[in-house]
């Protein structure tokens, strides 16, 4: 189970020159062949100690190329043993539009069951429409829950604080509502904590 943090935060860009007039990536992979040992002969054992080891000295190694034609920056990844899938935005829940509601944006995770409940199981909040990259770019977030009687609810937490008493060792907040009807309110909820106080002073 992928945490909307985990879909928005720690990704690190991949750079292009900085002179580059035209930066867009042309993603490619393939599968090759790699090989162990120093001697790199089919027939010599590749030396590995592991007692279960089913490796040969020929295996397959994926390999992605990203290429950007506008500088002529190249970065290759390869890696033994990839797992690979083909989903869609709609899957995973990155790569969706946010949306906004009363001033802020909210940025989907994953849905709870594909197929099934397609609603995200939780949310990411910002100030502005800008996706998020970084935890201080992060207004709140809103996470679904059932109670005791089985209905669906909404918890929000929003103003950070790294020693807050909500949240986890990436995200902390100083304050959190739960039990909320539905994400929109949620957001509501999130919007009014930096909305600016009201003070009635008598004359």
């Amino acid at each position: 189970m992928n945490l909307v943090r985990d879909l928005y935060l720690g990704w690190t860009p991949f750079a292009h020159e900085a002179s580059c007039t035209d930066p867009v990536w042309e993603p490619e992979a393939r599968m090759e062949q790699g090989l162990r040992g120093r001697l790199n002969v089919d027939d010599q054992a590749h030396g590995c100690v592991a007692l279960d080891c089913e490796h040969t000295n020929v295996y397959p190694r994926y390999v992605v190329r990203l290429v950007c034609m506008g500088c002529g920056a190249v970065h290759l990844i390869r890696g033994e043993d990839v797992g690979k899938e083909h989903l869609t935005t709609a899957d995973v829940g990155f790569g969706q539009p946010a949306r906004e509601v009363a001033g802020v944006w909210l940025w989907p995770g994953a849905p709870t069951l594909p197929g099934v409940d397609d609603e995200a199981r939780d949310w990411l909040i910002t100030r502005t429409p800008a996706r998020p990259r970084h935890a201080f770019d992060i207004a709140g977030t809103i996470g679904r829950h059932r109670t005791a009687g089985g209905l669906l609810r909404w918890q929000a937490s929003a103003v950070a604080d790294p020693t807050g008493p909500y949240g986890d060792d990436q995200l902390r907040w100083a304050r959190r509502q739960s039990d909320l009807r539905s994400v929109d309110i949620a957001a509501e909820w999130i919007a009014t904590q930096y909305a600016p106080q009201k003070v009635e002073v008598a004359v």
